[in-house]
């Protein structure tokens, strides 16, 4: 064992030094990822372990959508700065984005232009501020089945007709969709299975968060993103 950690360890010298780029699995997937979001990617980094740095999200740990191309909506902890969507990617770079938006003040609320028309700003404008940024766009997440005691418009139906419009959206500016509302969902109900609700509103559990982080590692190392 400690022969193979050895020889391990040279080849990975040997790789950075020459430039050759390792296999996904090997230099590590989720390292090289950077999630954006309302409050249930801003709840990563307490219940899904990716570090506070590389989870952005509003001061107040949400996006409201509406806003999202109009206020400066990525809080930086270790900087204490607030800053746009594309002036924070102009900023860190990341090699790969996720972004999971459209549940707070979208969904269920705007119509199908209005909430389109918001979504292609946020991503041309993160494709100019960082052309070698990676993006990903995960589906809106599945409401708890206690959540009618919450919301009004914002219902299981609304969630799933805004996630076809991101989907095609995606399709169309040729970025790949994530779908994990699929991988959570209860089919029985149409709400988030039992095990995954955290809450009565759409907010998930360590077990949820463990399922969503898979999905995207797999997606990632499919598509060959390095």
């Amino acid at each position: 064992m400690l022969i193979f950690r050895k020889s391990l360890s040279m080849i990975l010298c040997c790789a950075m030094l020459l430039g050759v780029s390792l296999p996904l699995s090997a230099a590590g997937t989720l390292d090289r990822v950077t999630f954006f979001g309302d409050s249930t990617t801003a709840h990563l980094c307490v219940r899904g372990g990716i570090p506070k740095n590389r989870v952005w999200s509003g001061a107040g740990s949400t996006v409201l959508f509406e806003t999202v191309n109009k206020i400066k909506c990525v809080h930086l902890s270790a900087e204490d700065r607030d800053m746009t969507l594309a002036e924070a990617v102009a900023y860190k770079k990341p090699p790969i984005l996720v972004i999971t938006l459209g549940v707070s003040g979208g969904a269920g609320i705007l119509p199908k232009e209005r909430f389109t028309a918001i979504y292609r700003e946020m991503l041309s404008s993160v494709r100019k501020a960082s052309p070698s940024t990676k993006i990903l766009v995960q589906s809106i997440l599945p409401l708890s089945d206690r959540s009618v005691k919450h919301y009004k418009t914002l219902t299981k139906s609304a969630v799933l007709q805004a996630n076809g419009w991101i989907k095609a959206l995606c399709a169309e500016m040729h970025i790949p969709y994530l779908d994990t509302y699929s991988l959570l969902i209860d089919p029985a109900t149409g709400y988030l299975k039992a095990e995954y609700q955290n809450d009565e509103y759409m907010h998930l559990t360590s077990a949820a968060y463990a399922v969503m982080l898979e999905n995207i590692k797999k997606t990632i190392q499919k598509l060959g993103y390095s």
